[in-house]
């Protein structure tokens, strides 16, 4: 197929011209002498194309700043923990020898009984069983022994725990003897007297069995409060050889005034 004729214009007034045409039908130049190819066109480069230019991240700032108040958090709780601590260890006085057992985890599982006369509040865990209760006190049979908690008005802690030991029925309670001081003891945050005392307890069944009991007091607010606590006795592989030293150690730690 053959290419279309160049377009031709006269080279003195630029009219077109038609094809074979001799001379320039407008002013009459002769073609020969003046036409000329039309001028090619132009084509401008094709601009390259436009990027835009990456913001700086942002990610790195928030993850430090995430960091610092992590940081920040822990050390609060590590302090507050510290002195939290120091506060409870110096509600009473520190204890350096024959104290009573410390329980470093809670009991699971609490029940609580309060005396409307005494205004004071015991918690237990509820695995012990419930003997006695009125509005002066309460007897909880506990998994190898009891523990018994009366309140009285007025008095000393001191004479409310020898008047506990001497008044003990001596049809069961024979040959009572002084184990040790109980040093550092206290009912709740209440600093108080305690003693452990080893005896012959004589049951229904008139057998003699060696146990071990402590006694603790405390007063607050014109009110006395004694617990007693009695145990078969296990020198050998218990504190004060009473083998429920812990949980009653728990009992005088959670034990509330009101």
């Amino acid at each position: 197929m053959a290419s279309p004729a160049r377009a031709m214009y006269c080279g003195r007034c630029g009219a077109p011209l038609p094809p074979g045409a001799t001379f320039c039908g407008r002013c009459g130049t002769p073609v020969a002498l003046q036409a000329a190819a039309a001028p090619p066109l132009y084509r401008y480069p094709q601009a390259p194309p436009t990027y835009r230019t990456p913001r700086p991240s942002r990610l790195g700032p928030v993850m430090i700043a995430v960091g610092l108040v992590v940081v920040l958090i822990v050390v609060a709780t590590i302090v507050g923990v510290l002195a939290a601590s120091r506060f409870g260890a110096g509600s009473h006085s520190t204890c350096t020898s024959n104290c009573s057992p410390k329980l470093i985890t809670p009991l699971p599982e609490e029940a609580t009984y309060r005396s409307s006369a005494y205004h004071y509040v015991v918690n237990y865990t509820s695995a012990w069983k419930v003997r006695t209760q009125d509005a002066n006190g309460i007897t909880l049979g506990t998994r190898v022994g009891f523990v018994q908690i009366a309140g009285t008005s007025g008095g000393q802690a001191d004479q409310a725990l020898q008047s506990t030991v001497s008044g003990l029925p001596s049809a069961n309670y024979q040959d009572v003897t002084l184990v040790a001081t109980l040093k550092g003891a206290h009912l709740a945050d209440q600093d108080g007297v305690g003693a452990v005392y080893s005896a012959n307890f004589l049951g229904s069944s008139q057998t003699a069995t060696k146990v071990r009991f402590a006694v603790i007091a405390a007063t607050r607010g014109g009110f006395t409060v004694v617990v007693l606590a009695v145990n078969p006795a296990d020198p050998k592989n218990s504190p004060n050889g009473l083998p429920e030293g812990q949980q009653i150690d728990y009992l005088c730690t959670e034990f509330g005034w009101s």
